[in-house]
């Protein structure tokens, strides 16, 4: 499909020059417009894109004998004016706001190889719930970002069914 192949030659390009935004990749001005129209797409949601990424890898997860499933949250922070309205807010003060990515990596330790991304949740914190962190122990679990521990995990779970006892 058109789209499909339109996604692996954008991310090989920002792959290749990392850091780099869509407006300055060193590619034909046909490739750039559809690069803008594919991220304007509203059709094309990031969770699609993330799924099939998840999918490529428990397929290759299946091929090692053992594996460590390694999580994180990430914050990612951004004091630049002209997306503080999208983001959350951070715990660097009221000049920044931020985003945080909860990543599940598996890796194989008798190859020592990364086999992939095999699971990420998006959040933003509520901006008007800065500075309730005391009302955080009344809060419900599933709504506690430590949560999201236990959520990685059962979805990881779910995409390597059998394997999962190797993980």
């Amino acid at each position: 499909p058109r789209r499909t192949q339109r996604l692996v030659a954008l991310a090989t390009s920002l792959a290749k020059q990392p850091g780099i935004p869509v407006s300055k990749l060193i590619i034909s001005p046909a490739d750039m417009e559809g690069a803008y129209r594919f991220i304007r797409n509203e059709q094309i949601k990031a969770e699609d894109i993330a799924e099939a990424g998840f999918y490529v890898t428990a397929q290759e997860a299946s091929e090692q004998q053992t594996l460590l499933a390694l999580e994180d949250t990430t914050s990612l922070s951004y004091s630049h004016r002209s997306i503080r309205d999208d983001l959350g807010h951070s715990n660097q003060g009221n000049r920044h706001r931020a985003m945080f990515v909860h990543s599940t990596l598996l890796f194989a330790p008798e190859t020592h190889t990364v086999v992939g991304l095999i699971e990420q949740q998006r959040w933003t914190r509520n901006i008007e719930k800065r500075g309730q962190r005391h009302q955080h122990a009344t809060r419900p679990y599933k709504e506690k970002e430590s949560y999201k521990w236990e959520q990685a995990s059962r979805h990881v779970a779910e995409r390597l069914g059998e394997k999962m006892s190797e993980v």
